[in-house]
């Protein structure tokens, strides 16, 4: 457990000296471009633990103890005096045009970061599930749409599939749209189909990753669970019944049971009843009368007798490998991080509306967890989660939050239109209450994180 905390830690704060690094680099060379003089580009905050000067007058490179943050302080009157002649290298000297890019810069080479990110991981290749349904819910909009066990999908609005979760992101932008989505697939005899699936219905459907399954309804072909027992839960209903470890259950009250989800199904389905079982014992056949505990799971009541699953099949067999030329790989990068800047906005949107729960507002120890968790998985999986932090952290600081970018692009926006510079004291007060939104934002994230720590 300590190391998995220690883990998390690392891989955050790699990622936060990445994000931030970025975004300041952003500011810091655009300001340059523009001639502007930088006195300091920081990264962290607190005692310096690294500096680096080439002389008096040339940019200061410091690395903080506290790596939560960074900032690039730039030679700018509102902010001490100024030599007569190095005036004009101030930022407020600058044109509004040159004065607008910088503050851009930052949130742009977020956005740029992600790509590369997306590129690097779509070059590099990934492994994905194949694109063949294993299963459609009944009544499912799938269902109603005439998708089948055994589809493969070919293509999605015709943009080709290769992989279960490629297009998942793109998904997720269209839900509730007035147009179905089209799916290309192709039957286990061959034929191929073309099914539109209506999801206008959805437009108030809660935010979900899970698309396909959760919302539309197929889920993709997996190796297939045997309903063997993989071990029993001490003084659960199936132990105190006599079941064991390596039991394979061949029916319930007399319907055949072929593999574990189906065993799953019909235990769910009937809590506190009592239930008569069909065991296989070293190839003799016993019968267990079981009686599933009520358990509450997301709002509903089913049942469960303690049982786990076994060892799980080999699931090569059942995945693809995913990989983009250097060309492709890039356009792929840059459509991605289009896409996933519009969910994020959608979510703030809904967030804001109360459509959709602030749940999903996350602070560092879920972003910690989340470093950890995704580092563990592979290189691929840790570049994808700084490309989905990165659009975050860029789309966040457009936010029209004063002490936020997208604040200075409003103080730059009201410039524009009055053809004069804010008052000092009217930016005070925006800083002040900029301050205030930031500190329930964080607040708030930081509930969130403990909440999901103590469910």
């Amino acid at each position: 457990m300590a190391l998995d905390s220690l883990n998390s830690l690392v891989f955050f704060l790699i990622a936060v000296a990445v994000l931030v690094s970025f975004h300041e680099f952003g500011h810091f060379i655009v300001a340059r471009w523009a001639g502007v003089k930088v006195l300091r580009f920081s990264v962290g905050f607190g005692q310096t633990i690294w500096r680096r000067q080439k002389g008096p007058d040339a940019t200061e490179y410091v690395v903080g103890l506290i790596p939560l943050g960074g900032y690039v302080k730039m030679l700018d009157e509102r902010e001490g005096e100024v030599a007569p002649a190095e005036r004009h290298q101030a930022f407020n000297r600058k044109s509004l045009t040159r004065r607008v890019l910088i503050v851009a810069a930052g949130p742009a080479a977020n956005l740029i970061l992600a790509v590369i990110l997306y590129w690097i991981i779509g070059v590099l290749g990934s492994q994905d599930l194949d694109p063949v349904v294993g299963r459609v819910a009944p009544a499912s909009l799938a269902e109603q749409s005439g998708f089948e066990k055994g589809d493969r999908i070919l293509a999605i609005d015709g943009r080709p599939v290769f992989g279960w979760s490629e297009h998942r992101l793109y998904l997720m932008n269209e839900i509730g749209r007035a147009n179905p989505i089209e799916f290309d697939v192709e039957r286990s005899d061959g034929a191929q189909k073309s099914l539109a699936v209506s999801v206008s219905q959805l437009s108030d459907a809660a935010f979900s990753p899970s698309v396909l399954s959760g919302l539309i309804g197929i889920t993709p072909r997996l190796p297939v669970y045997p309903p063997t027992i993989g071990g029993v839960v001490p003084d659960g209903p199936a132990a105190r019944a006599g079941m064991v470890q390596n039991d394979r259950v061949r029916g319930i009250d007399g319907q055949q049971i072929d593999d574990w989800q189906a065993l799953v199904e019909k235990i769910a389905s009937h809590p506190g009843q009592s239930l008569r079982f069909q065991i296989e014992r070293d190839g003799a056949l016993l019968d267990f009368t079981i009686i599933p505990d009520s358990v509450e799971n997301e709002g509903q009541t089913v049942g469960r007798i303690g049982v786990f699953a076994p060892e799980p099949p080999a699931l090569d067999p059942y995945l693809v490998d995913t990989r983009y030329g250097p060309v492709q790989g890039l356009l792929k990068g840059a459509e991605t991080t289009w896409i996933m800047s519009a969910v994020t906005v959608k979510l703030f949107a809904q967030m804001l509306s109360g459509r959709s729960s602030t749940e999903h507002l996350s602070g560092p120890i879920t972003i910690a967890r989340f470093a950890g968790q995704s580092a563990s998985l592979g290189l691929s999986q840790f570049l994808a989660f700084l490309a989905v932090l990165s659009v975050s952290l860029g789309l966040i600081n457009l936010l029209p939050i004063p002490v936020l970018d997208g604040g200075h692009l409003v103080y730059f926006l009201i410039e524009g239109i009055t053809r004069r510079p804010i008052p000092e004291r009217v930016m005070m007060w925006g800083q002040q209450l900029g301050i205030s939104i930031i500190v329930v934002l964080m607040g708030l994230a930081f509930y969130n994180d403990l909440s999901g720590l103590f469910v």
